[in-house]
């Protein structure tokens, strides 16, 4: 993340964007020693996240005191449970409920880039399908260069290379149901939709700019979310 430009983009939200900060520096020098696995194809169903939550909880545990001045004063380990394996919204009695998620997605994110990097030896070198090769996450956002567009995983990091005229969620391919559109005041930032499945993706056009990296440019295109949801188009399923 790019914290300079959204602190730019952002002038309002300045204190948000530096807890924000902390916090993600926290979590990445706390989790940079992890003892993590090496993985096989099928990891996603055998359970290596949940082996691995126990060192997540006890790191997460220090993160919460560096952050915060205090102990946790619940179970880490059950809320990492709940909200990473069963999919369930972070909840603590007494808890900010924000705080919980914006910690568990930092996180897991930052785990899943961790696994990936250690384990880049499972990402096919050839991948044509819409979703990561290696977290089946679907993109939000996609870059635009000379030589095509390339789909940026939000959950861990990796990017791949994509035909334009397809859609990421059902390859739809059919131009009279794919299309675009822009905003004002948002240059070389699309968002493109399918309306067989009515998912969407933004589209950033890096072919004449400098752009910043897939999390930044995410979060400085907010507003092109907001269009997509009221022109009645949801983002792609995780």
């Amino acid at each position: 993340m790019e914290w300079n430009a959204l602190l730019q983009a952002y002038p309002a939200d300045q204190a948000g964007i530096y807890k924000a900060m902390a916090l993600r520096e926290s979590i990445d020098r706390h989790m940079a020693g992890m003892e993590l696995p090496v993985l096989d194809e099928q990891w996603q169903e055998s359970g290596a996240i949940a082996d691995i939550l126990p060192q997540l909880a006890l790191l997460l545990g220090r993160v919460w005191q560096d952050t915060t001045g205090q102990e946790p004063g619940f179970d880490m380990h059950a809320m990492l449970e709940n909200a990473i394996i069963k999919g369930q919204a972070p909840r603590v009695e007494g808890m900010d409920a924000e705080a919980l998620q914006v910690l568990v997605n930092h996180a897991f994110a930052r785990l899943l880039s961790l696994l990936r990097e250690k384990n880049a030896n499972l990402i096919p070198a050839a991948w044509t399908q819409g979703k990561c090769p290696f977290c089946g996450t679907y993109p939000r956002l996609a870059f635009e260069t000379q030589s095509g567009r390339t789909l940026c995983c939000p959950l861990c990091g990796h990017n791949w290379p994509f035909v334009r005229v397809r859609c990421t969620v059902c390859d739809n391919t059919d131009h009279s149901t794919l299309g675009y559109f822009e905003a004002e005041g948002l240059p070389d930032k699309r968002v493109y939709f399918c309306r067989v499945c009515n998912h969407y993706l933004k589209v950033i056009d890096a072919r004449n700019r400098q752009v910043h990296d897939a999390e930044t440019e995410d979060a400085l295109s907010l507003e092109l979310d907001d269009l997509a949801h009221k022109e009645g188009f949801s983002e792609a399923p995780q």
